[in-house]
């Protein structure tokens, strides 16, 4: 198979094309190699060498198919520290439930892509690996924390690759890439290292829609320990690709009222894909939950970091090293000191702020079917702007400058639950891909998958590649 051909297919085609004979699962994880060799020297997206040889599992849906799992993730035999050099070297002993079935799934897992510390950052740069860039601009973020898995997508090296979402680290860098990033309701897939507020789930980042769809199917469902359950679909995910949305009413804002606003670009990319969501049919006005943001993001700071001292001092106690500057990024470090102020009282304080945040949004969803807003407040950022050691900002400074300049949109459906996508629908005028963020009611992935398909068939984005695009060494060199 053609270099350009494997990059430009989703991992549906590729698994039919291993079913129907007409390419071999080895053809396919050469095809990967091949593309980590040519892209990722300018990308540093993978922390790993691809490995040609990754055992997959026949007569499974995607048998076969190159993936690549997200650093930190519970892959067995994959690294064991997202992007710390506290955890350097360490690889994970067994498969978690999440990863159990990914491999379930047939797929090839060939390689580990980059994070940022413990999937802390809205950027994926790191003092163990370095910054992983942006195919489209390498000056350029992919966004974070999965950073490494998004470029990589974008970049063709694979189909699919792991990712999980903990305040918008699947769905910021989608928009970033110009990759679809779907955030599954809390308790679709299964997440065991989540802590009190369940904040973070997991899921895949693909090229298209139905990829995602398929992939939910594959990894969705209650397991054993599961602190939350949810009603399973009616049918499957992958059948909504395609199947009539129905007119839907469909709210609007690239606001926070109080907080910030979205730039020119992104707020453009809301009222383009508005506009065309008009089109189809669907009933489209403004309108917001209504809640105090400044509340909401100070309860989510102190809930995002109440739990990393712990974590912190659960990793010296296992491994006897001693978790210093040497060892952490600056910030890092600073957001342990954070949590290591925050009280119980401090605690049941946030707890009550999420709580009215989910009356909110569940208020606001008995007038709405689907939210619209963007997924950023900027696209992709320039390298080191973020930078978690290259700042003398508090822990509170640093993070209230990400969320208002970058990433505030995203962090409230991981509090509520809610579904979440970052969709691909238009592209930015100066060439940097700009994504608009889908929000579905309560466990409402199907209706979402529904109206992404929608938006995807309208408006297609596969045809469109970066100048760092595997594909393009088939024609002599990188475009």
């Amino acid at each position: 198979m053609r270099l350009d051909e494997y990059a430009r297919r989703d991992a549906t085609e590729l698994a039919a094309l291993v079913r129907a004979g007409e390419v071999l699962p080895a053809e396919l994880a050469a095809c990967a190699a091949t593309a980590a060799e040519t892209v990722d020297p300018a990308l540093n997206a993978l922390v790993w060498p691809l490995d040609p040889d990754a055992p997959w599992t026949p007569g499974a849906p995607f048998s076969g198919v190159p993936v690549l799992s997200k650093s930190g993730h519970g892959m067995r035999g994959g690294p064991l520290g997202a992007g710390s050099r506290l955890l350097q070297g360490m690889t994970v002993p067994e498969d978690d439930v999440f990863s159990a079935r990914i491999r379930a799934a047939g797929v090839a897992v060939v390689g580990a892509t980059a994070a940022p510390e413990f999937g802390l950052y809205a950027v994926t740069e790191s003092r163990l690996y370095g910054a992983t860039r942006n195919p489209w601009d390498l000056t350029r973020s992919p966004g974070g924390s999965s950073g490494g898995a998004s470029a990589a997508v974008a970049a063709g090296i694979v189909p699919v690759a792991t990712s999980g979402d903990g305040g918008g680290s699947i769905r910021t860098p989608a928009h970033c890439t110009g990759t679809f990033g779907l955030k599954p309701s809390r308790g679709r897939t299964p997440f065991e290292a989540n802590h009190f507020f369940n904040l973070s789930v997991n899921h895949v980042t693909t090229r298209t829609v139905r990829d995602s769809a398929a992939f939910l199917d594959a990894t969705s469902g209650a397991y054993a320990g599961a602190r939350y359950l949810i009603a399973p679909p009616d049918r499957p995910f992958a059948d909504e690709v395609g199947a009539d949305p129905g007119r839907l009413r469909i709210g609007v804002a690239t606001t926070l009222d109080g907080f910030t606003a979205a730039d020119a670009a992104c707020t453009d990319a809301v009222h383009r894909t508005a506009a065309l969501l008009a089109e189809l049919g669907h009933e489209v006005s403004d309108a917001a939950p209504s809640l105090s943001w400044t509340a909401f993001f100070d309860a989510f700071l102190r809930a995002w970091t109440h739990s990393l001292p712990w974590s912190i001092a659960r990793i010296e106690r296992a491994t006897g090293l001693v978790a210093g500057p040497e060892q952490l990024e600056v910030m890092t470090e600073r957001y342990r000191r954070l949590g290591e102020t925050v009280t119980v009282a401090d605690l049941l304080d946030a707890d009550q702020v999420f709580r009215a945040a989910g009356r909110a949004v569940d208020e606001y969803f008995e007038t709405f079917d689907v939210w619209l807003t963007p997924v950023a407040v900027t696209q992709a950022p320039r390298i080191g702007v973020f930078d978690p050691s290259g700042t003398e900002e508090s822990a509170v400074e640093y993070s209230l400058r990400v969320l208002r300049d970058y990433s505030a949109f995203t962090p409230l459906l991981n509090v509520t639950g809610h579904p979440a996508a970052s969709v691909p629908v238009v592209h930015g005028a100066d060439g940097i891909p700009v994504g608009v963020q889908l929000v579905g009611g309560a466990a409402g992935e199907a209706g979402l998958l529904r109206l992404c398909a929608q938006l995807e068939e309208a408006s297609p984005w596969r045809g469109r590649t970066p100048p760092v695009w595997a594909g393009a060494a088939a024609d002599g060199g990188l475009s």
